[in-house]
């Protein structure tokens, strides 16, 4: 039978695989699941990988280098249960055009929900006139709602999660603006949004949310020229990454208290406890949440277990990966 061979540590493995995951995964071949929390032993890991059929990855799995890809040459490729892929390929990957299926498109779905929740609960002020109530007021500052209706609201890249989040919009009586240099305004009307530059987007939004990769293009993408074009009493929410925010500017601005923000993702996590973020009130901090962290990343397992059933069954793949737009990925 054809080896398929399930690589990360055990912690991970037991966050992302079921027992009837790994029973569907036997039915397709012999079945080999990494039974260790760390890589030390390097030529048991060579032994363990040696003559592999399939690949399955995951968060924590660790670079596929050059010598594991030659123990393996019948390899038909690699399925990641997770997102991004650059860390996991080697020259020798690469070189042999194997493909590589990644389950980013399962991590968006759960990424887009939670941003879309962001949005109407920061809109509603949800967290804020909760601590309101718990401390004995009642509608004191109901003027402050604003509900998820007929605003604009501005996706900061339509990579897998902005898609999804659009996607998820169409629900809503709401305009779309997308900033994006790499698609095309016809494709944006397709998914039902209006392309424009990031200064109009900042400008016109009422509710902004940032979803771009984590490159260089993208470093301080909101900076001192462009925060200050944030509307009156708009949100902004950040699940991306910290990079692509001046962090400086945007404090100085937030702390005039003209909006509001949720922030996800941060540059020191968990911040100290005398970060400027934890002294405003109009900042929602939260500890990660956005992307899979419990029964979640059950949609991993179950992505990569579809995929390979597809691979064996000869069905074309969902979540092949194009290396050839590495250098725009996350």
């Amino acid at each position: 039978m054809k080896k398929i061979t399930v690589f990360s540590t055990t912690h991970q493995l037991q966050r992302i695989f079921t027992q009837q995951h790994y029973d569907r995964l036997s039915s397709l071949g012999d079945l080999h699941v990494y039974d260790r929390n760390n890589y030390d032993d390097r030529e048991y890991v060579l032994d363990f990988i040696k003559d592999s059929d399939l690949i399955v990855t995951a968060w924590g799995s660790p670079r596929i280098d050059d010598e594991m890809i030659r123990a393996c040459p019948d390899l038909r490729g690699i399925i990641h249960a997770g997102g991004g892929i650059k860390l996991l390929l080697s020259d020798e990957f690469i070189k042999r055009k194997l493909p590589i299926s990644s389950a980013n498109g399962t991590l968006a779905d759960g990424v887009a929900e939670s941003t879309v929740a962001m949005m109407v609960a920061a809109c509603k002020r949800m967290f804020w006139l909760s601590d309101d109530t718990h401390r004995g007021l009642w509608r004191e500052n109901h003027s402050m709602i604003k509900d998820f209706y007929d605003i604009t609201v501005g996706i900061v890249s339509a990579g897998a999660i902005g898609r999804r989040v659009i996607k998820l919009l169409q629900s809503y009586k709401v305009d779309v603006l997308v900033y994006d240099p790499y698609v095309s305004e016809e494709e944006m009307a397709r998914l039902g949004a209006k392309k424009c530059e990031l200064d109009e987007l900042i400008a016109e939004s009422d509710v902004i949310s940032i979803h771009t990769p984590n490159i260089p293009a993208t470093d301080n993408l909101f900076n001192a020229e462009n925060i200050p074009l944030i509307k009156d009493g708009a949100v902004v929410i950040n699940t991306a990454r910290p990079n692509v925010i001046d962090e400086e500017v945007f404090i100085k601005e937030l702390s005039k208290n003209r909006f509001t923000a949720v922030i996800d993702v941060m540059h020191e996590e968990p911040p100290s406890t005398e970060h400027p973020y934890r002294k405003l009130s109009n900042v929602i901090l939260l500890p990660h949440i956005a992307g899979a962290s419990t029964n979640g990343c059950k949609r991993m397992g179950e992505f990569a277990v579809d995929e390979a059933e597809r691979l064996y069954h000869g069905e074309e793949l969902k979540g092949i990966v194009d290396l050839s737009k590495l250098s725009i990925m996350a």
